[in-house]
């Protein structure tokens, strides 16, 4: 050990004596070759370098120096670098830029964000110009070799020399030349506009947005005009007036029926493994169906990556990590997971989300300003409840890439949402437990058969179960021993398992022609049961339906040579529960005014055979109380869509406007699924018309870019059978008017964000009078006469949120991690209003003496009442701040 110490020291203190060794050197304009030569006769030391490295350098210098001084010297002179890796060993190198310009073969613009790769540890990607640089390279050969990926294009490898001036690269595209990005940026980076019209949202180039740190895929297209929810929520989303069960969600060609958490306040989707998202508001392709609303089609990636890349992040609610592994050239795992730790410790972002989620009760007023006074004790709120919550997901893909025109991916998905409440009111205890989970299995095989043809086949298997229980325990006998008086169970699993195949093939340069089949098999149980242990009375209902669904789709695609394009696509389907054929036709056509103006229009008729019903009498949070069934030829008709919408697309350097008009009727919807906050006791069905605008307008100068959007929505219902309502009113989702700012500015490697919105109050059905009266159990009742469906709106909402990110690196020895810290507030203002209102009554018998309580109305006897028992009301988020630091290598 001492001997190896000694050896150790003996070394440095040789190297020391060697650098600090001075010799006598005499060059006047000497070749740099010459001067080498002469220090090596010198000194013993060893050059390696490349000849071009050296050629046509000289050296000046007259004086007695160090080793050490005179490399510095030397490197001052020429620009060189001179690592000296021993005592005799010193490599010679020089600092090259290489760069290019990358655009489209056909159309030559500018291709931005291609994967630019020189080897393991030197990749870039273009900018919006095409542009790409790989700066203070060492000089080791006269010439290198770049591969240029980029989903749409043909994989590229371009041999490029040294120290030459920028060229341009031209790529070619694939046969999916629909898919051109017409505009980049189209809110904010990473958030583009496609030809067809839908929306393609990249979370790997998503810049800062408004109130938040993570880029979320279902937060980040509420900044979409016509996108948006009524509650604050991840889950929540509508899409130009729909509701979101009429909504397509899919996730790696997986369908899901549940997106969030927390009663959907978070969402499900890591933001790790959400890559690449197209959403559709209008003139969907007929590859899609079942569905009357948007699209939201959400894929994990399907690039085999270079070298092992990873990285893991921690916010106000949760930590979260990936890694994606290449095996080999041709095959690589991904893998992601994440879990919430509130069980563990509770930050302020949780306690903002629990005031919200667990305070259900505020003052209620009838139309006069009258406060509301019920006899009930449902009442709750964090301080007086207490909830055990948590959840947590895993994904993973195997890709596999056996040679450029075959690409096979096998994605898995689960998640899962557990949340136990109990509350105290009065002599009563309430124990409530809610579980849901996804599970999810797709494979994918992409096939090009040549350059105009190619085939894709997938096939998933998606699982939804939810599970909530209600316990009731309170004093039945009066003997002061609490007992298990009443058990509440709402069951809702779903089984869905499909194949899709679609053959596309480019007739001419400019037409293409898609053909496919769908099948799914859909299983579908309900189960409500309400239980009374203490009299033995057990009441159920259960269902269990089925359904098998055949589809052919077609679609021709003529594009134009100034990037226009028109599409005429049909569906065919059909649906055993229905036993019906139904005929889905669907254009879609867009042609360039000028240069920077666009005109489009669609026009689309969709069917939905699934969609949920509003559940309240077994829950008592009465939070996510949806239950999905399928739809009959009886009371639970097929939904059915009509719609159009035309506008005009402005696009310049700097500036974007967009406005669209759209038009939709929908056609079987029922008093059950639309959750009117006033209860509707019968089963009836109806329509509804809706009427809107979307407006964006977007700003860049520089680093800074704003943007705003506005949609115009009038949603009516028309519901015949109905009593004491006019042949149209407001619908449930009415919001006439809202309106988002937001504003960013990136100044080196901080991001800021602000953004202000404002929306108009939803519907609600006011309070005519409240009376207290005797009901025929000799208790207090309290009669409500409610006025017309709807004919009333809740306050405005509006709130400020702002984001801040720092990006920075962390040393690692010879190892440099990308990190990034982030803060976000929402609503800094703080003001909470209520966002819904639901009435709890039933009706009951009043007592047959008809005695009212002094200053109240009198009771009618043998009649039937409208008994308000509770008015649940949810509010907006208050002040809410979080955090994040997030790595990545």
């Amino acid at each position: 050990m001492h001997i190896r110490i000694f050896s150790l020291l003996f070394l440095f203190i040789s190297l020391f004596a060697n650098a600090q060794k001075e010799i006598t050197v005499n060059y006047n304009d000497t070749p740099l070759s010459e001067v080498l030569k002469d220090i090596e006769t010198n000194t013993g030391i060893l050059f390696s370098f490349a000849p071009e490295v050296i050629l046509n350098q000289k050296v000046t210098l007259t004086k007695k120096i160090t080793i050490k001084d005179l490399f510095v010297q030397i490197e001052q002179q020429t620009g060189l670098n001179f690592e000296r890796i021993s005592d005799q060993q010193v490599i010679i190198t020089k600092e090259v830029t290489i760069c290019g310009y990358v655009i489209d073969a056909n159309t030559k613009t500018p291709v931005a964000y291609a994967d630019v790769i020189l080897d393991e540890k030197n990749y870039t990607t273009t900018d919006e110009k095409g542009y790409f640089a790989f700066n203070n390279l060492p000089y080791t050969k006269s010439s290198v070799t770049l591969k240029f990926n980029l989903i749409g294009y043909q994989n590229t490898e371009i041999p490029l020399k040294t120290g030459t001036n920028c060229p341009t690269i031209e790529l070619q595209s694939q046969i999916n030349e629909l898919n051109e990005v017409v505009v980049l940026g189209y809110v904010t980076s990473g958030i583009d506009r496609k030809k067809d019209g839908s929306i393609s949202v990249d979370s790997k180039r998503l810049g800062i947005l408004p109130g938040l740190v993570s880029p979320d895929i279902s937060q980040s297209i509420q900044l979409i005009p016509g996108i948006s929810t009524l509650d604050e929520s991840a889950t929540g989303i509508q899409i130009r007036g729909g509701s979101p069960d009429q909504n397509l969600i899919l996730y790696d060609d997986i369908k899901l029926f549940n997106t969030g958490y927390f009663y959907g306040m978070f969402s499900l989707f890591n933001p790790f493994a959400t890559q690449k998202a197209t959403i559709f508001r209008s003139g969907t392709s007929a590859s899609y169906g079942d569905r009357i609303s948007g699209i939201i089609d959400i894929s994990s990636g399907d690039i085999i990556p270079k070298k092992t890349e990873g990285g893991f992040e921690i916010d106000g609610l949760s930590v979260n990590g990936y890694i994606k592994t290449p095996l080999s050239d041709k095959l690589a795992v991904y893998t992601f997971a994440r879990r919430s730790y509130n069980d563990i410790v509770e930050t302020p972002t949780y306690n903002s989300y629990e005031d919200k989620i667990f305070t259900n009760f505020g003052v209620a007023q009838d139309v006069n300003g009258n406060v509301l006074l019920l006899e009930t004790d449902d009442d709750f709120s964090p301080d007086s409840s207490n909830n055990d919550f948590s959840f947590a997901d895993v994904n993973s893909k195997i890709i596999y890439k056996p040679n450029d025109k075959n690409t096979l991916a096998v994605s898995g998905l689960y998640t899962r949402n557990r949340l136990d409440f109990d509350f105290l009111g009065g002599d009563e205890l309430v124990i409530d437990s809610l579980k849901t989970q996804n599970k999810g299995l797709s494979f994918k095989w992409n096939h090009i058969s040549n350059e105009k043809q190619q085939e894709k086949l997938t096939a998933y298997y998606s699982e939804y179960n939810s599970f909530y229980q209600n316990n009731e325990i309170k004093d039945e006998t009066g003997d002061n021993i609490p007992e298990l008086a009443e058990i509440n169970i709402r069951k809702n699993d779903i089984l869905d398992v499909g194949v899709n195949f679609t053959s596309t093939t480019q007739i001419k340069d400019f037409q293409k022609l898609t053909l496919g089949y769908q099948f799914s098999y859909t299983d579908l149980d309900i189960l409500l049961s309400k239980e009374n242990p203490v009299d033995a009375e057990l009441e159920q209902s259960i269902q269990d339906d089925e359904n098998y669904k055949n589809a052919l789709f077609g679609e021709y695609t003529i594009s134009f040579a100034n990037k226009g394009f028109i599409n005429g696509g049909l569906r065919f389907v059909h649906y055993s529960s229905l036993n019906e054929f139904l005929v889905e036709p669907r254009v879609n056509f867009e042609y360039p005014l000028s240069k920077t103006l666009r005109f489009k229009t669609a026009i689309e008729r969709r069917n939905q055979p699934i969609s949920q019903l509003v559940e309240f009498n077994h829950t008592e949070l009465r939070l996510e109380n949806e239950l999905w069934r399928l739809s009959d030829d009886g009371q639970f008709p097929l939904l059915t869509s009509n719609q159009i919408s035309g506008g005009l697309l402005y696009q310049s350097k700097n500036i974007t406007i967009d406005a669209d008009a759209y038009y939709k009727e929908l056609d079987g919807l029922t008093t059950f699924t639309n959750g009117f906050s006033n209860p509707l006791e019968n089963l009836e069905n109806g329509e509804s018309t809706i009427i809107g605008l979307d407006v964006l307008l977007k700003y860049k100068y520089n680093n800074y870019k704003v943007w705003a959007g506005y949609t115009y929505n009038d949603i009516t219902f028309k519901f015949p059978n109905l009593e004491d309502t006019p042949d149209r009113f407001p619908g449930n989702n009415d919001i006439t008017h809202q309106f988002r700012i937001s504003n960013t500015l990136q100044l080196q490697n901080w991001q800021f964000s602000l953004g202000w919105q404002y929306r108009s109050g939803k519907p609600i059905t006011p309070v005519n009078s409240y009376t207290i009266e005797i009901d025929a159990d000799g208790e207090n009742a309290g009669v409500v006469d409610f006025g017309a469906v709807n004919s009333d709106r809740l306050p405005d909402f509006h709130r400020l949120d702002a984001s801040i990110l720092h990006d920075f690196k962390i040393n690692l020895g010879s190892k440099k991690l990308n990190a990034q810290f982030g803060l976000s507030f929402l609503n800094i203002y703080n003001r909470v209003k209520p966002l819904n209102l639901i009435y709890k009554a039933e009706r009951k018998p009043l007592d047959d003496g008809g005695i009212a309580i002094p200053g109240t109305t009198g009771s009618n006897p043998d009649e039937l009442e409208v008994i308000l028992e509770q008015v649940i009301q949810r509010f907006s988020l208050g002040f809410t701040p979080n955090a994040v630091f997030r790595i990545q290598f």
